[in-house]
């Protein structure tokens, strides 16, 4: 499995699940980290597996965020599974929909990825951070479930 992680951060909270979640996928195979600033369409090559993550601001996508999804070709994740996650802070249930991990996979799924596990949020405290004790971990726990033994090619 060749597996990229993908993801956009402001105060450093996505990037730290990030890394977290590559260093899981790390005992199923090959796993690259980039930045959004730094991904170029080349990068999505000959990729099983993609995962992106961002944070939610004010219910949206960073504009960096939506930039780089604009700038990639159709078709760019065509046959690619791909996975989700956000950061943001807790919100009620009925906010909590409004976070972008599920606009993210949209976007993915229109490029031609295939979905593979629902998309998750993993909170900060306040605005800004630092995590909520134990997301790390849930983070990692949630990456096992994104390329299941099943998948494995």
């Amino acid at each position: 499995m060749n597996a990229l992680v993908v993801y956009y951060s402001k105060f450093g909270n996505t990037r730290r699940v990030a890394e977290a979640i590559a260093h899981t996928l790390e005992s199923k195979g090959a796993v690259r980290v980039v930045s959004a600033d730094d991904l170029a369409a080349s990068d999505l090559a000959g990729s099983d597996l993609v995962v992106m993550g961002s944070p939610t601001h004010r219910m949206k996508l960073p504009e960096g965020v939506q930039s780089l999804l604009r700038a990639l070709p159709g078709g760019a994740l065509q046959g690619a599974c791909v996975a989700t996650f956000d950061t943001s802070y807790k919100m009620s249930g009925w906010l909590a929909r409004f976070t972008v991990a599920r606009k993210l996979v949209r976007a993915l799924r229109r490029l031609g990825g295939r979905q593979v596990v629902p998309p998750e949020t993993f909170h900060v405290v306040e605005r800004e951070g630092p995590m909520y004790e134990g997301e790390i971990e849930r983070a990692k726990t949630w990456a096992e479930s994104v390329w299941p033994e099943t998948s494995a090619a």
